[in-house]
Protein backbone atom coordinates (compact mmCIF):
# COMPACT_ATOMS: atom_id res chain seq x y z
CA UNK A 1 0.00 0.00 0.00
CA UNK A 2 1.34 3.43 -0.95
CA UNK A 3 2.11 6.06 1.73
CA UNK A 4 -0.70 8.25 0.34
CA UNK A 5 -3.19 5.38 0.64
CA UNK A 6 -2.11 4.63 4.23
CA UNK A 7 -2.36 8.29 5.13
CA UNK A 8 -5.82 8.53 3.62
CA UNK A 9 -7.07 5.41 5.38
CA UNK A 10 -5.76 6.78 8.68
CA UNK A 11 -8.40 9.52 8.35
CA UNK A 12 -11.10 6.90 8.75
CA UNK A 13 -9.76 5.24 11.90
CA UNK A 14 -11.85 7.41 14.27
CA UNK A 15 -14.96 6.02 12.54
CA UNK A 16 -14.11 2.34 12.96
CA UNK A 17 -17.39 1.63 14.76
CA UNK A 18 -19.55 3.12 12.02
CA UNK A 19 -17.55 1.41 9.29
CA UNK A 20 -17.80 -1.92 11.16
CA UNK A 21 -21.59 -1.58 11.24
CA UNK A 22 -21.55 -0.74 7.53
CA UNK A 23 -19.44 -3.86 6.95
CA UNK A 24 -21.99 -6.03 8.77
CA UNK A 25 -24.70 -4.58 6.54
CA UNK A 26 -22.47 -5.30 3.55
CA UNK A 27 -22.33 -8.98 4.50
CA UNK A 28 -26.12 -9.04 4.84
CA UNK A 29 -26.52 -7.37 1.45
CA UNK A 30 -23.96 -9.74 -0.09
CA UNK A 31 -25.88 -12.81 1.07
CA UNK A 32 -29.17 -11.68 -0.48
CA UNK A 33 -28.23 -12.35 -4.16
CA UNK A 34 -27.20 -15.93 -3.32
CA UNK A 35 -30.44 -16.43 -1.42
CA UNK A 36 -32.35 -15.09 -4.41
CA UNK A 37 -30.77 -17.76 -6.64
CA UNK A 38 -32.07 -20.55 -4.39
CA UNK A 39 -35.51 -18.90 -4.36
CA UNK A 40 -35.59 -18.89 -8.16
CA UNK A 41 -34.56 -22.56 -8.30
CA UNK A 42 -37.26 -23.45 -5.76
CA UNK A 43 -39.90 -21.51 -7.68
CA UNK A 44 -39.10 -23.32 -10.92
CA UNK A 45 -38.54 -26.87 -9.68
CA UNK A 46 -40.74 -27.17 -6.57
CA UNK A 47 -43.50 -24.64 -7.19
CA UNK A 48 -44.19 -24.33 -10.90
CA UNK A 49 -43.24 -27.81 -12.08
CA UNK A 50 -44.69 -29.67 -9.07
CA UNK A 51 -47.50 -27.12 -8.64
CA UNK A 52 -47.00 -26.76 -4.85
CA UNK A 53 -49.60 -24.12 -3.87
CA UNK A 54 -48.46 -24.03 -0.24
CA UNK A 55 -44.89 -23.20 -1.25
CA UNK A 56 -46.20 -20.61 -3.68
CA UNK A 57 -48.20 -18.91 -0.91
CA UNK A 58 -45.04 -18.67 1.22
CA UNK A 59 -42.68 -17.64 -1.55
CA UNK A 60 -44.71 -14.66 -2.80
CA UNK A 61 -44.58 -12.65 0.44
CA UNK A 62 -41.06 -14.00 1.05
CA UNK A 63 -39.81 -12.33 -2.11
CA UNK A 64 -41.45 -9.04 -1.04
CA UNK A 65 -39.73 -9.26 2.35
CA UNK A 66 -36.44 -10.12 0.65
CA UNK A 67 -36.51 -7.01 -1.55
CA UNK A 68 -37.69 -4.81 1.32
CA UNK A 69 -34.81 -6.07 3.44
CA UNK A 70 -32.38 -5.44 0.58
CA UNK A 71 -33.64 -1.87 0.19
CA UNK A 72 -33.47 -1.14 3.90
CA UNK A 73 -29.94 -2.49 4.16
CA UNK A 74 -28.86 -0.39 1.14
CA UNK A 75 -30.30 2.81 2.64
CA UNK A 76 -28.78 2.23 6.08
CA UNK A 77 -25.40 1.38 4.63
CA UNK A 78 -25.48 4.41 2.32
CA UNK A 79 -26.31 6.81 5.14
CA UNK A 80 -23.54 5.43 7.35
CA UNK A 81 -20.82 5.45 4.69
CA UNK A 82 -21.73 8.86 3.31
CA UNK A 83 -21.87 10.31 6.81
CA UNK A 84 -18.32 9.07 7.44
CA UNK A 85 -17.17 10.21 4.00
CA UNK A 86 -18.44 13.76 4.35
CA UNK A 87 -17.16 14.06 7.91
CA UNK A 88 -13.68 13.16 6.70
CA UNK A 89 -14.01 15.50 3.70
CA UNK A 90 -15.26 18.36 5.88
CA UNK A 91 -12.44 17.97 8.41
CA UNK A 92 -9.82 17.66 5.69
CA UNK A 93 -11.11 20.74 3.89
CA UNK A 94 -10.83 22.69 7.14
CA UNK A 95 -7.26 21.44 7.59
CA UNK A 96 -6.42 22.41 4.01
CA UNK A 97 -7.89 25.89 4.53
CA UNK A 98 -5.71 26.34 7.62
CA UNK A 99 -2.68 25.17 5.62
CA UNK A 100 -3.44 27.68 2.87
CA UNK A 101 -3.53 30.47 5.45
CA UNK A 102 -0.12 29.40 6.72
CA UNK A 103 1.51 29.66 3.30
CA UNK A 104 3.43 32.80 2.54
CA UNK A 105 2.20 35.69 0.43
CA UNK A 106 4.61 34.80 -2.37
CA UNK A 107 3.00 31.38 -2.85
CA UNK A 108 -0.45 32.93 -3.02
CA UNK A 109 0.77 35.49 -5.54
CA UNK A 110 2.17 32.73 -7.75
CA UNK A 111 -0.99 30.59 -7.62
CA UNK A 112 -4.25 31.94 -9.15
CA UNK A 113 -7.04 32.24 -6.61
CA UNK A 114 -9.40 30.17 -8.77
CA UNK A 115 -6.93 27.31 -8.76
CA UNK A 116 -6.54 27.55 -5.00
CA UNK A 117 -10.32 27.43 -4.59
CA UNK A 118 -10.59 24.40 -6.85
CA UNK A 119 -8.00 22.51 -4.79
CA UNK A 120 -9.91 23.23 -1.59
CA UNK A 121 -13.29 22.24 -3.06
CA UNK A 122 -13.17 19.86 -6.03
CA UNK A 123 -10.03 17.96 -5.02
CA UNK A 124 -11.18 17.46 -1.44
CA UNK A 125 -14.68 16.42 -2.52
CA UNK A 126 -13.18 13.59 -4.57
CA UNK A 127 -11.81 12.04 -1.39
CA UNK A 128 -15.31 10.87 -0.51
CA UNK A 129 -14.77 8.19 -3.16
CA UNK A 130 -12.24 6.60 -0.86
CA UNK A 131 -15.10 5.54 1.44
CA UNK A 132 -17.14 4.30 -1.51
CA UNK A 133 -14.08 2.41 -2.69
CA UNK A 134 -13.46 0.82 0.72
CA UNK A 135 -17.09 -0.26 1.13
CA UNK A 136 -17.15 -1.55 -2.43
CA UNK A 137 -13.88 -3.34 -1.75
CA UNK A 138 -15.68 -5.28 0.97
CA UNK A 139 -19.11 -5.76 -0.55
CA UNK A 140 -18.25 -6.73 -4.11
CA UNK A 141 -15.74 -9.49 -3.30
CA UNK A 142 -18.00 -10.87 -0.56
CA UNK A 143 -20.98 -10.89 -2.93
CA UNK A 144 -18.84 -12.49 -5.63
CA UNK A 145 -17.57 -15.20 -3.27
CA UNK A 146 -21.14 -15.95 -2.18
CA UNK A 147 -22.33 -16.30 -5.76
CA UNK A 148 -19.32 -18.45 -6.70
CA UNK A 149 -20.09 -20.72 -3.74
CA UNK A 150 -23.74 -20.89 -4.83
CA UNK A 151 -22.73 -21.75 -8.40
CA UNK A 152 -20.50 -24.64 -7.23
CA UNK A 153 -23.25 -25.81 -4.87
CA UNK A 154 -25.73 -25.97 -7.72
CA UNK A 155 -23.41 -27.54 -10.33
CA UNK A 156 -19.65 -27.92 -9.77
CA UNK A 157 -18.96 -28.95 -13.38
CA UNK A 158 -20.73 -25.94 -14.87
CA UNK A 159 -19.13 -23.62 -12.30
CA UNK A 160 -15.65 -24.84 -13.26
CA UNK A 161 -16.43 -24.20 -16.95
CA UNK A 162 -17.95 -20.75 -16.38
CA UNK A 163 -15.42 -19.42 -13.92
CA UNK A 164 -12.20 -20.50 -15.62
CA UNK A 165 -11.74 -16.90 -16.85
CA UNK A 166 -12.23 -15.33 -13.39
CA UNK A 167 -8.52 -15.05 -12.42
CA UNK A 168 -7.78 -13.15 -15.64
CA UNK A 169 -10.21 -10.37 -14.69
CA UNK A 170 -7.50 -8.87 -12.47
CA UNK A 171 -5.41 -7.90 -15.52
CA UNK A 172 -7.71 -5.19 -17.01
CA UNK A 173 -8.68 -3.99 -13.53
CA UNK A 174 -5.03 -3.33 -12.62
CA UNK A 175 -4.09 -1.74 -15.93
CA UNK A 176 -7.17 0.44 -16.19
CA UNK A 177 -6.61 1.48 -12.55
CA UNK A 178 -3.27 3.09 -13.40
CA UNK A 179 -4.86 4.94 -16.30
CA UNK A 180 -7.77 6.06 -14.12
CA UNK A 181 -5.40 7.59 -11.55
CA UNK A 182 -3.31 9.55 -14.05
CA UNK A 183 -6.35 10.74 -16.02
CA UNK A 184 -8.14 11.79 -12.82
CA UNK A 185 -5.11 13.82 -11.80
CA UNK A 186 -5.04 15.51 -15.23
CA UNK A 187 -8.79 16.23 -15.02
CA UNK A 188 -8.41 17.84 -11.59
CA UNK A 189 -5.54 20.00 -12.83
CA UNK A 190 -7.60 21.08 -15.85
CA UNK A 191 -10.53 21.91 -13.57
CA UNK A 192 -8.26 24.06 -11.39
CA UNK A 193 -6.93 25.94 -14.44
CA UNK A 194 -10.45 26.52 -15.75
CA UNK A 195 -11.55 27.85 -12.36
CA UNK A 196 -8.53 30.17 -12.29
CA UNK A 197 -9.29 31.47 -15.78
CA UNK A 198 -12.91 32.22 -14.91
CA UNK A 199 -12.01 33.92 -11.63
CA UNK A 200 -9.53 36.21 -13.38
CA UNK A 201 -12.13 37.30 -15.91
CA UNK A 202 -14.87 37.92 -13.34
CA UNK A 203 -12.52 39.72 -10.96
CA UNK A 204 -11.40 42.05 -13.72
CA UNK A 205 -14.70 42.31 -15.58
CA UNK A 206 -14.68 46.11 -15.50
CA UNK A 207 -11.25 46.20 -17.11
CA UNK A 208 -12.35 43.62 -19.67
CA UNK A 209 -15.44 45.61 -20.66
CA UNK A 210 -13.73 49.00 -20.73
CA UNK A 211 -10.81 47.60 -22.75
CA UNK A 212 -13.03 45.85 -25.26
CA UNK A 213 -11.34 42.61 -24.32
CA UNK A 214 -14.42 40.36 -24.29
CA UNK A 215 -13.34 38.39 -27.38
CA UNK A 216 -9.82 37.90 -26.03
CA UNK A 217 -11.01 36.64 -22.65
CA UNK A 218 -13.66 34.47 -24.32
CA UNK A 219 -10.99 32.88 -26.51
CA UNK A 220 -8.79 32.21 -23.47
CA UNK A 221 -11.72 30.70 -21.61
CA UNK A 222 -12.70 28.54 -24.59
CA UNK A 223 -9.16 27.13 -24.83
CA UNK A 224 -9.15 26.28 -21.13
CA UNK A 225 -12.69 24.93 -21.38
CA UNK A 226 -11.76 22.62 -24.26
CA UNK A 227 -8.70 21.36 -22.36
CA UNK A 228 -10.98 20.67 -19.40
CA UNK A 229 -13.46 18.85 -21.67
CA UNK A 230 -10.76 16.63 -23.16
CA UNK A 231 -9.28 15.82 -19.76
CA UNK A 232 -12.70 15.00 -18.32
CA UNK A 233 -13.60 12.75 -21.27
CA UNK A 234 -10.31 10.88 -20.89
CA UNK A 235 -10.98 10.42 -17.17
CA UNK A 236 -14.56 9.27 -17.81
CA UNK A 237 -13.37 6.80 -20.45
CA UNK A 238 -10.83 5.39 -18.02
CA UNK A 239 -13.60 4.95 -15.45
CA UNK A 240 -16.19 3.42 -17.81
CA UNK A 241 -14.09 1.01 -19.88
CA UNK A 242 -13.11 -1.50 -17.17
CA UNK A 243 -16.72 -2.58 -16.51
CA UNK A 244 -17.58 -3.66 -20.08
CA UNK A 245 -14.17 -5.31 -20.55
CA UNK A 246 -14.62 -7.35 -17.37
CA UNK A 247 -18.21 -8.12 -18.35
CA UNK A 248 -17.08 -9.37 -21.77
CA UNK A 249 -14.52 -11.67 -20.19
CA UNK A 250 -17.19 -13.04 -17.85
CA UNK A 251 -19.56 -13.51 -20.78
CA UNK A 252 -17.10 -15.95 -22.35
CA UNK A 253 -17.51 -18.23 -19.34
CA UNK A 254 -21.29 -17.75 -19.27
CA UNK A 255 -21.54 -18.69 -22.94
CA UNK A 256 -19.54 -21.85 -22.32
CA UNK A 257 -21.76 -22.70 -19.33
CA UNK A 258 -24.95 -22.22 -21.39
CA UNK A 259 -23.63 -24.60 -24.04
CA UNK A 260 -22.58 -27.32 -21.56
CA UNK A 261 -25.62 -26.82 -19.27
CA UNK A 262 -28.06 -26.90 -22.18
CA UNK A 263 -26.69 -30.29 -23.24
CA UNK A 264 -27.06 -31.56 -19.67
CA UNK A 265 -30.72 -30.53 -19.63
CA UNK A 266 -31.27 -32.28 -22.97
CA UNK A 267 -29.66 -35.41 -21.50
CA UNK A 268 -31.83 -35.20 -18.37
CA UNK A 269 -28.92 -35.01 -15.95
CA UNK A 270 -29.84 -31.45 -14.83
CA UNK A 271 -33.24 -30.00 -13.96
CA UNK A 272 -34.32 -26.82 -15.84
CA UNK A 273 -34.72 -24.93 -12.58
CA UNK A 274 -31.21 -25.87 -11.55
CA UNK A 275 -29.79 -24.56 -14.84
CA UNK A 276 -31.86 -21.34 -14.69
CA UNK A 277 -30.80 -20.76 -11.08
CA UNK A 278 -27.19 -21.39 -12.06
CA UNK A 279 -27.41 -18.94 -14.95
CA UNK A 280 -29.03 -16.34 -12.66
CA UNK A 281 -26.10 -16.79 -10.26
CA UNK A 282 -23.69 -16.20 -13.13
CA UNK A 283 -25.70 -13.20 -14.28
CA UNK A 284 -25.64 -11.70 -10.81
CA UNK A 285 -21.85 -12.01 -10.83
CA UNK A 286 -21.63 -9.32 -13.51
CA UNK A 287 -22.46 -6.56 -11.06
CA UNK A 288 -19.82 -7.44 -8.41
CA UNK A 289 -17.26 -8.11 -11.16
CA UNK A 290 -17.87 -4.68 -12.68
CA UNK A 291 -17.94 -3.34 -9.14
CA UNK A 292 -14.37 -4.56 -8.60
CA UNK A 293 -13.28 -2.51 -11.60
CA UNK A 294 -15.37 0.46 -10.40
CA UNK A 295 -13.89 0.09 -6.93
CA UNK A 296 -10.38 0.42 -8.33
CA UNK A 297 -11.37 3.48 -10.37
CA UNK A 298 -12.90 5.14 -7.31
CA UNK A 299 -9.87 4.44 -5.17
CA UNK A 300 -7.48 5.69 -7.86
CA UNK A 301 -9.59 8.83 -8.26
CA UNK A 302 -9.47 9.44 -4.51
CA UNK A 303 -5.72 8.82 -4.41
CA UNK A 304 -5.17 11.29 -7.25
CA UNK A 305 -6.97 13.94 -5.20
CA UNK A 306 -5.19 12.90 -2.02
CA UNK A 307 -1.81 13.48 -3.65
CA UNK A 308 -2.82 17.06 -4.41
CA UNK A 309 -4.47 17.76 -1.05
CA UNK A 310 -1.74 16.24 1.11
CA UNK A 311 0.86 17.93 -1.10
CA UNK A 312 -0.63 21.32 -0.24
CA UNK A 313 -1.01 20.47 3.45
CA UNK A 314 2.65 19.39 3.56
CA UNK A 315 3.95 22.47 1.72
CA UNK A 316 6.21 24.18 4.25
CA UNK A 317 5.54 27.91 4.66
CA UNK A 318 8.45 30.13 3.69
CA UNK A 319 7.81 32.04 6.91
CA UNK A 320 8.39 29.88 9.98
CA UNK A 321 6.69 30.84 13.24
CA UNK A 322 9.17 29.72 15.90
CA UNK A 323 8.78 32.75 18.14
CA UNK A 324 8.07 32.24 21.83
CA UNK A 325 7.78 35.80 23.14
CA UNK A 326 4.79 38.12 23.32
CA UNK A 327 5.18 41.40 21.45
CA UNK A 328 4.61 44.63 23.37
CA UNK A 329 4.25 48.18 22.06
CA UNK A 330 7.76 49.05 20.83
CA UNK A 331 9.53 52.17 22.02
CA UNK A 332 11.95 51.82 19.12
CA UNK A 333 11.95 49.98 15.78
CA UNK A 334 15.32 49.39 14.14
CA UNK A 335 16.42 47.97 10.80
CA UNK A 336 20.01 46.72 11.00
CA UNK A 337 21.76 46.12 7.65
CA UNK A 338 18.59 44.63 6.19
CA UNK A 339 18.75 43.01 2.76
CA UNK A 340 16.25 40.94 0.81
CA UNK A 341 16.52 38.73 -2.26
CA UNK A 342 13.62 36.98 -4.04
CA UNK A 343 16.14 34.64 -5.61
CA UNK A 344 16.54 36.68 -8.76
CA UNK A 345 18.95 39.31 -7.45
CA UNK A 346 18.79 41.57 -4.42
CA UNK A 347 15.78 43.86 -3.98
CA UNK A 348 16.90 45.60 -0.77
CA UNK A 349 20.50 46.26 0.21
CA UNK A 350 21.97 47.14 3.59
CA UNK A 351 19.03 49.19 4.95
CA UNK A 352 19.63 50.67 8.39
CA UNK A 353 17.31 53.06 10.20
CA UNK A 354 15.98 53.68 13.72
CA UNK A 355 12.42 54.86 14.37
CA UNK A 356 11.26 56.13 17.74
CA UNK A 357 7.78 55.46 19.11
CA UNK A 358 5.18 57.90 17.80
CA UNK A 359 7.24 58.97 14.79
CA UNK A 360 5.80 59.17 11.29
CA UNK A 361 8.11 57.68 8.70
CA UNK A 362 7.44 58.10 5.00
CA UNK A 363 8.94 55.73 2.44
CA UNK A 364 9.11 57.11 -1.09
CA UNK A 365 10.79 56.19 -4.35
CA UNK A 366 10.11 55.28 -7.95
CA UNK A 367 8.23 52.09 -8.86
CA UNK A 368 10.40 49.06 -8.18
CA UNK A 369 12.55 50.83 -5.63
CA UNK A 370 11.62 48.28 -2.93
CA UNK A 371 8.97 50.14 -0.92
CA UNK A 372 6.42 47.29 -0.76
CA UNK A 373 9.13 44.78 0.06
CA UNK A 374 10.28 46.94 2.95
CA UNK A 375 6.74 47.06 4.34
CA UNK A 376 6.52 43.27 3.98
CA UNK A 377 9.61 42.98 6.20
CA UNK A 378 8.27 45.44 8.75
CA UNK A 379 4.99 43.50 9.05
CA UNK A 380 6.78 40.13 8.79
CA UNK A 381 5.00 38.96 5.69
CA UNK A 382 8.56 38.09 4.69
CA UNK A 383 11.83 37.67 6.57
CA UNK A 384 15.01 39.51 5.54
CA UNK A 385 17.68 37.59 3.66
CA UNK A 386 20.27 39.41 5.75
CA UNK A 387 20.21 41.70 8.76
CA UNK A 388 17.41 42.05 11.30
CA UNK A 389 14.23 43.98 12.00
CA UNK A 390 14.11 44.70 15.74
CA UNK A 391 11.60 45.95 18.27
CA UNK A 392 13.44 47.29 21.32
CA UNK A 393 16.64 45.37 20.48
CA UNK A 394 14.70 42.12 19.91
CA UNK A 395 14.57 40.44 16.51
CA UNK A 396 10.89 40.32 15.57
CA UNK A 397 11.33 36.63 14.63
CA UNK A 398 11.59 35.99 18.38
CA UNK A 399 7.94 37.05 18.82
CA UNK A 400 4.98 34.80 18.22
CA UNK A 401 3.71 35.77 14.80
CA UNK A 402 0.12 36.27 15.96
CA UNK A 403 1.31 38.43 18.85
CA UNK A 404 3.47 40.57 16.56
CA UNK A 405 0.69 41.04 14.00
CA UNK A 406 -1.74 42.02 16.75
CA UNK A 407 0.47 45.07 17.40
CA UNK A 408 0.33 46.22 13.77
CA UNK A 409 -2.61 47.72 11.87
CA UNK A 410 -2.41 48.00 8.08
CA UNK A 411 -4.36 50.05 5.54
CA UNK A 412 -3.54 48.99 1.99
CA UNK A 413 -3.90 50.57 -1.41
CA UNK A 414 -6.84 48.31 -2.34
CA UNK A 415 -9.51 48.47 0.40
CA UNK A 416 -10.72 44.92 0.98
CA UNK A 417 -14.17 44.24 2.42
CA UNK A 418 -15.93 40.93 2.88
CA UNK A 419 -19.47 40.17 1.74
CA UNK A 420 -20.87 40.86 5.20
CA UNK A 421 -22.30 43.68 7.27
CA UNK A 422 -20.49 46.94 7.85
CA UNK A 423 -20.07 46.10 11.53
CA UNK A 424 -18.68 42.62 10.79
CA UNK A 425 -16.16 44.16 8.42
CA UNK A 426 -15.05 46.69 11.01
CA UNK A 427 -14.76 43.98 13.67
CA UNK A 428 -12.61 41.76 11.43
CA UNK A 429 -9.43 41.06 13.38
CA UNK A 430 -11.03 42.41 16.57
CA UNK A 431 -14.06 40.13 17.01
CA UNK A 432 -14.61 40.99 20.67
CA UNK A 433 -15.04 44.72 20.15
CA UNK A 434 -18.27 46.26 21.44
CA UNK A 435 -20.71 48.16 19.28
CA UNK A 436 -19.69 51.35 21.11
CA UNK A 437 -16.03 50.77 20.21
CA UNK A 438 -16.97 50.09 16.59
CA UNK A 439 -18.92 53.34 16.35
CA UNK A 440 -16.12 55.28 18.04
CA UNK A 441 -13.59 53.93 15.53
CA UNK A 442 -15.90 54.82 12.64
CA UNK A 443 -16.18 58.37 13.94
CA UNK A 444 -12.41 58.73 14.14
CA UNK A 445 -12.22 57.51 10.53
CA UNK A 446 -14.90 59.99 9.46
CA UNK A 447 -17.14 57.05 8.43
CA UNK A 448 -19.98 57.14 10.95
CA UNK A 449 -22.11 59.65 9.03
CA UNK A 450 -22.28 57.72 5.76
CA UNK A 451 -22.70 54.41 7.63
CA UNK A 452 -25.73 55.80 9.47
CA UNK A 453 -27.16 56.86 6.08
CA UNK A 454 -27.05 53.28 4.74
CA UNK A 455 -30.40 51.37 4.67
CA UNK A 456 -29.63 49.34 7.81
CA UNK A 457 -26.77 51.41 9.18
CA UNK A 458 -24.05 49.24 10.67
CA UNK A 459 -26.11 46.12 9.85
CA UNK A 460 -26.10 46.87 6.10
CA UNK A 461 -24.37 44.24 3.97
CA UNK A 462 -21.74 45.79 1.75
CA UNK A 463 -21.76 43.01 -0.89
CA UNK A 464 -18.67 41.34 -2.29
CA UNK A 465 -15.62 43.65 -2.08
CA UNK A 466 -17.95 46.44 -0.92
CA UNK A 467 -18.81 47.48 -4.46
CA UNK A 468 -21.99 49.31 -3.40
CA UNK A 469 -19.74 51.89 -1.68
CA UNK A 470 -17.47 54.52 -3.22
CA UNK A 471 -13.69 54.10 -3.12
CA UNK A 472 -13.35 56.75 -0.42
CA UNK A 473 -16.05 55.13 1.70
CA UNK A 474 -14.45 51.70 1.43
CA UNK A 475 -11.09 53.13 2.38
CA UNK A 476 -12.50 54.92 5.41
CA UNK A 477 -14.08 51.65 6.58
CA UNK A 478 -10.65 50.03 6.34
CA UNK A 479 -9.16 52.91 8.32
CA UNK A 480 -11.87 52.45 10.97
CA UNK A 481 -10.99 48.76 11.10
CA UNK A 482 -7.35 49.70 11.71
CA UNK A 483 -8.35 52.22 14.40
CA UNK A 484 -10.51 49.62 16.15
CA UNK A 485 -7.51 47.29 16.23
CA UNK A 486 -5.83 49.91 18.49
CA UNK A 487 -2.35 48.75 17.52
CA UNK A 488 0.73 50.82 18.43
CA UNK A 489 2.16 50.50 14.91
CA UNK A 490 0.23 51.69 11.86
CA UNK A 491 1.27 50.88 8.28
CA UNK A 492 -0.25 52.84 5.39
CA UNK A 493 0.53 51.32 2.00
CA UNK A 494 -0.48 53.77 -0.75
CA UNK A 495 -3.71 54.34 1.19
CA UNK A 496 -4.90 57.24 -1.01
CA UNK A 497 -3.30 56.52 -4.39
CA UNK A 498 -6.50 55.27 -6.08
CA UNK A 499 -8.79 58.06 -4.88
CA UNK A 500 -9.98 61.25 -6.50
CA UNK A 501 -9.03 64.54 -4.90
CA UNK A 502 -12.30 64.89 -2.96
CA UNK A 503 -12.13 61.35 -1.58
CA UNK A 504 -8.43 61.75 -0.87
CA UNK A 505 -9.10 64.83 1.24
CA UNK A 506 -11.69 62.95 3.32
CA UNK A 507 -9.44 59.91 3.71
CA UNK A 508 -6.41 62.03 4.62
CA UNK A 509 -8.48 63.64 7.35
CA UNK A 510 -9.35 60.18 8.65
CA UNK A 511 -5.73 59.03 8.39
CA UNK A 512 -4.52 62.04 10.33
CA UNK A 513 -6.83 61.05 13.19
CA UNK A 514 -5.76 57.40 12.97
CA UNK A 515 -2.04 58.24 13.17
CA UNK A 516 -2.33 60.13 16.45
CA UNK A 517 -0.15 58.47 19.11
CA UNK A 518 1.03 55.67 16.83
CA UNK A 519 4.33 54.81 15.18
CA UNK A 520 3.41 55.12 11.52
CA UNK A 521 5.04 53.96 8.31
CA UNK A 522 3.62 55.55 5.17
CA UNK A 523 4.34 54.47 1.61
CA UNK A 524 3.13 57.05 -0.89
CA UNK A 525 3.64 58.05 -4.51
CA UNK A 526 2.18 61.50 -3.90
CA UNK A 527 4.84 63.42 -2.05
CA UNK A 528 2.26 65.99 -0.98
CA UNK A 529 0.91 63.43 1.47
CA UNK A 530 4.25 62.92 3.28
CA UNK A 531 5.32 66.53 3.89
CA UNK A 532 4.42 66.34 7.58
CA UNK A 533 6.43 63.15 8.18
CA UNK A 534 9.08 63.23 10.91
CA UNK A 535 11.39 61.20 8.68
CA UNK A 536 11.33 60.55 4.97
CA UNK A 537 13.32 57.61 3.56
CA UNK A 538 14.06 57.83 -0.16
CA UNK A 539 14.64 54.45 -1.80
CA UNK A 540 16.40 53.93 -5.09
CA UNK A 541 17.42 50.51 -6.43
CA UNK A 542 16.76 48.99 -3.03
CA UNK A 543 18.94 51.38 -1.06
CA UNK A 544 18.23 54.38 1.17
CA UNK A 545 19.84 57.17 -0.81
CA UNK A 546 18.41 60.09 1.20
CA UNK A 547 16.75 60.61 4.56
CA UNK A 548 15.38 63.62 6.41
CA UNK A 549 12.38 65.96 6.51
CA UNK A 550 10.60 67.37 3.47
CA UNK A 551 12.27 70.78 3.42
CA UNK A 552 15.75 69.33 4.00
CA UNK A 553 15.41 66.80 1.18
CA UNK A 554 14.10 69.37 -1.27
CA UNK A 555 17.14 71.54 -0.58
CA UNK A 556 19.52 68.66 -1.39
CA UNK A 557 18.43 68.70 -5.03
CA UNK A 558 18.75 64.92 -5.10
CA UNK A 559 16.38 62.00 -5.79
CA UNK A 560 13.58 63.39 -3.61
CA UNK A 561 13.69 66.74 -5.39
CA UNK A 562 13.69 64.95 -8.75
CA UNK A 563 10.58 62.95 -7.81
CA UNK A 564 8.91 66.13 -6.59
CA UNK A 565 9.58 67.92 -9.88
CA UNK A 566 8.23 64.95 -11.86
CA UNK A 567 4.96 65.09 -9.93
CA UNK A 568 4.61 68.82 -10.44
CA UNK A 569 5.28 68.38 -14.16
Amino acid sequence: MSPIARRLLARFRPFRGSLLLATVLVFVASALPSFLVFVIQRVLDDVLIRKDSTALALLAPGIVVLYALNGGVAVARGIITRSVAWRVVTDLRSELHAALLRLDVGWHQRTPVGERSSRALADVNNLQYAVSGVVTAIQKPVTLVGLVFTAFWLNPELAAVALVVLPFVAIPIERFGRWARSSSRAALDASARLSGNLHQTLSGVRVVLLSGGEAERQAAFDRSNEEHHEAQMTAITAQLLPGPVVEFMAALGVGAAVWVGGKQVFEGTVQPGELIGFLVALGLMNEPLKGLAQMNSLIQRALASAESVFGLIDTPPALEDHGTREALAPSRIVLRSVGFDYGEGGVLHDLSVAVEAGQRVAIVGASGAGKSTLLALLTRLRDPSSGTVEWDDTDIRSFKLASLRSRIAVVTQEPFLFDDTVEANLRFGTPGASREAVVAAARIADADAFIQALPLGYDTRVDELGMRLSGGQRQRLCIARAVLRNAPVLVLDEATSNLDSESEAAVNHALEAAMQGRTTFVVAHRLSSVRSADLILVLKDGRIVERGRHETLLALEGEYARLSRLQVA
